[in-house]
């Protein structure tokens, strides 16, 4: 069996948990899509219950007209109690199996999750929400001991309330938990579906050079967002470039990244992190881009060592190319751009002079990667 026990309970000891290993399987290893997609809406406590009470107040039980009164109260508040705690059961095990396993996920998304958010803090929660399980169960079987002893009516129906109100109780102390998971699903959500067997161009550069006007520029995603000020990309925008053959068409990946700036690692915010990843884990290609000009609002020296630094660190000793973009050509002038072709020492990465915001000489990068990958 590919999962144990000790590998589920490493972090979450799951109730139902051999309901939830065939999820788990099937959510890990779709191929290379965002795993959690399928992370939808968490409803509140009160919604929870006010389902759960809805449902179990609009149930019958099957009973003979004929029987006993007393008969027919123990099977009627039965019913109401088994149904509620059903509801609610089945509806917390669902929010759990929304959430993939983390230590189990690629790097790439395991990672990107821990930049997002503080998963030591999701693992803790899914365990406290999965802990109230076993209560409701125990609830139901003290409550329903009970039922087969009452001797009027009115008992059942007040056991039934008892009942609910424990119940009550329990959801109502998961309030903050499953606000904390419908709060965090958007970020979560909004990463990128990666398909590891398509190759991936990575765009990387400071904040403010027109990476994101160049991805727009020359890939399939038109909806990204580009303003005349710096950190206006905050995560990672995926499009595609299709590139057409004789026989058929091949599709390319490539990643809009967050700007990033020269400095330590440790100071880097989780905006830059994304980029680094990206980087990291699923560059085949690095597209590095320049603003040659101080229209960017950082210096051309700052720019230059993160160039080093990403040469360096993330071409895998060249193994991964990178290409050289000079962006706001309109603006640069001739000795800004000598200047900077002489200190990143130009003479074997292939160069391109860009405005990506009218779109001039785009076509040379998209043609320069159709040669690269045809």
């Amino acid at each position: 069996m590919l999962f144990k026990n000790s590998i589920i309970t490493k972090n979450v000891i799951f109730y139902g948990s051999l309901e939830l290993l065939s999820h788990l399987y099937f959510t890990i290893f779709k191929i290379m899509k965002n795993p959690f997609n399928e992370f939808y809406h968490v409803p509140s406590s009160q919604e929870l219950l006010d389902i759960a009470f809805s449902r179990a107040m609009k149930s019958s039980a099957k009973v003979s007209k004929n029987a006993p009164i007393i008969i027919k109260a123990k099977k009627k508040e039965t019913m109401r109690i088994k149904v509620a705690i059903k509801e609610l059961i089945d509806r917390i095990l669902n929010i759990i199996k929304m959430v993939p396993m983390l230590d189990e996920l690629p790097d790439f998304y395991r990672e990107l999750a821990s930049v997002l958010l503080n998963t030591d803090e999701l693992k803790l929660t899914l365990g406290k929400l999965n802990g109230i399980l076993p209560v409701l169960s125990q609830i139901e079987r003290e409550h329903l001991k009970k039922l087969n002893k009452i001797e009027a009516p009115k008992e059942g129906d007040s056991l039934r309330r008892s009942a609910f109100g424990r119940i009550s109780s329990i959801m109502n102390k998961q309030k903050k938990n499953l606000v904390y998971l419908n709060n965090i699903r958007g970020r979560l959500r909004e990463i990128p579906s990666i398909d590891d067997a398509l190759p991936c161009i990575v765009v990387a550069g400071y904040p403010n050079v027109g990476k994101s006007s160049i991805v727009k520029g020359i890939s399939t995603n038109k909806k990204i967002d580009v303003q005349e000020y710096p950190f206006t990309t905050k995560k990672l925008n995926l499009g595609h470039i299709e590139i057409k053959r004789r026989f058929d068409t091949i599709k390319l990946q490539i990643i809009d990244s967050p700007g990033i700036l020269d400095r330590p690692m440790a100071k880097r915010n989780n905006i830059e992190l994304q980029a680094i990843l990206a980087l990291r884990l699923i560059s085949d290609l690095i597209l590095f881009v320049f603003d040659p000009t101080p229209a960017c609002g950082y210096s051309i020296n700052s720019q230059i060592e993160l160039y080093y630094e990403i040469k360096e660190n993330f071409t895998k000793e060249g193994k991964i190319e990178l290409i050289i973009v000079f962006n706001k050509k309109d603006l640069a002038s001739s000795s800004e751009i000598e200047y900077l072709k002489e200190k990143i020492n130009m003479r074997e990465e292939p160069l391109f002079m860009t405005n990506a915001l009218t779109g001039e000489d785009l076509i040379k990068i998209i043609r320069y990667i159709e040669k690269r990958y045809v």
